[in-house]
This record gives structure tokens, C-alpha cells and sequence, in this order.
């Protein structure tokens, strides 16, 4: 894969002592404004936290809904599920037009299979929508726990959008989003098989198998990205593929 090029950096300072030098006098000569270390910071922190509202609420089932009332977590979980998957869709599609987009020589990632991790997040969300109004619920409504993954996954969002960013680079991004979806997941499947809710099981299965297969997927060619690029001996490669 495309390796990035070495040239100057501007955010090290050993290649010009004398400049980090005189960086650090001036540190010395206009100093903080204000006295106190981390642990004023969470003095003031503290107040806020203790009077702040909750990130949002789980709204109750919409007239003519289900009867048989979900536990509040499986609620939230659900909620938090669909938001992910639309994210997780949103990824795989700034990814495939960066892949197509950009001269990767040699690529071990074929088009076509992120085309199949993107149809497949797509479907998982589809099958969360119905679920959730199935059960009762609104798919519409942000759950807490929906509101802070979408906060959370923002940031692998604008790494995959980014138009610097590499197709190497944006796959640590799908890495992280793929750890945290699978074991959300096998979150997912446990509850409802605490709960005895062995329809919801089912589906949790199945959506846990796709997503044990993305998961494969991006970490080889996480692997691929780094072992062949320049510099990576071809004794090093051998070992791996050997495994």
C-alpha cells in the first residue's frame, strides 16, 4: 500500500534547539495566569457534575405499543445499536470512496468487500429499526446511551472523511468502530438471553456472526497495510501469512 513520505515536520522541536530554547524562556517569563494544578480543575468540575441533568431520557412505548414492558437497559441498548449502525454505515461509504478515489497498488482490500460490510450494516440497521417499533418502541427517539455513541463515533467519522487521510489510516479508524461494535454485540445477545427473549436472541446471533466477519476482515487488512509497506522484510510477511 501508498507509504507515507518523510519530510520536515513542524511540530518537533530537537531539530531546533535553539528555537526550543528561547520557546522555554518565554514559558518562564510570561507564566499562567492563573495559580492551581489539575486538581483545581475537578474543584471546579465538581459542582457541575453533581447538578447536571442526565444526557437525555428513555422515552415510554408510544400508545398501542407492545405491553410487556423491556427493561430500561435493553431499551437504551437497542437505541444505541441502531445509532452505530447508522454510523457504521456512514463509514464504510466514506471508505469505499476513498478506496476507488485513490492509486493503491497491490491492495489487498477488494471494493466488493466493503460493498458486503456496508449492505450488511445497512441491514442490521433496518432490522433494529423494525425491532425496536416491534417491541413498542420509537426508532426516532435518541436514547442516552444512542446520543453518546453518536458522540463518541463522530470522531471516526471525520478521520474516514478526512481528504488527507490514507486508506491505511482510515482503517484503524474501521478497527476501532468493528471492536466496539462486536463486543457490543455480544452485549446485546447476553441480555436478551438473561431476559429469556429468545426471538431477540436469534437476531442477535446472526448480526454477531456478520459482524465476527467484518471484524476479521478490517484487522487483515490492518495487518496487510503495515507489513507491506517499505522497509517490512519479506521474512517478516512469510511468518505472518504463515500465521
Amino acid at each position: 500500500m501508498k507509504a507515507r513520505q518523510s519530510r520536515m515536520n513542524r511540530t518537533g522541536i530537537t531539530l531546533a534547539p535553539e528555537l526550543s530554547r528561547k520557546m522555554i524562556e518565554g514559558v518562564s517569563e510570561f507564566p499562567p495566569t492563573s495559580s492551581g494544578d489539575s486538581s483545581t480543575l475537578m474543584t471546579i468540575r465538581a459542582p457541575y457534575i453533581q447538578a447536571a441533568e442526565p444526557v437525555g431520557s428513555i422515552p415510554p412505548p408510544p400508545r398501542g405499543g407492545a405491553k410487556d414492558g423491556l427493561p430500561l437497559i435493553l431499551t437504551n441498548k437497542l437505541g444505541e445499536r441502531l445509532a452505530f449502525e447508522r454510523t457504521g454505515t456512514r463509514l464504510y461509504e466514506a471508505f469505499l470512496g476513498k478506496l476507488i478515489s485513490v492509486d493503491v497498488p497491490k491492495s489487498p482490500i477488494e471494493p466488493k468487500d466493503v460493498e458486503h460490510i456496508l449492505e450488511e450494516e445497512r441491514e442490521h440497521f433496518l432490522m433494529l429499526s423494525q425491532m425496536i417499533e416491534q417491541l413498542g418502541g420509537d426508532p426516532t427517539a435518541v436514547t442516552p446511551a444512542a446520543d453518546i455513541v453518536g458522540v463518541m463515533s463522530s470522531g471516526l467519522v471525520q478521520v474516514l472523511t478526512d481528504p488527507r487521510t490514507t486508506v491505511d489510516e482510515c482503517l484503524g479508524a474501521l478497527l476501532t468502530a468493528e471492536l466496539d461494535d462486536n463486543d457490543a454485540w455480544v452485549l446485546l445477545t447476553k441480555l436478551a438471553t438473561e431476559l429469556g427473549r429468545k426471538e431477540l436472541v436469534k437476531e442477535f446471533e446472526e448480526a454477531l456472526l456478520s459482524e465476527d466477519e467484518h471484524l476479521m476482515m478490517v484487522r487483515g487488512w490492518v495487518e496487510a497495510a503495515a507489513l507491506t509497506q517499505p522497509g517490512v522484510s519479506a521474512k517478516s510477511r512469510s511468518k505472518s501469512a504463515k500465521g
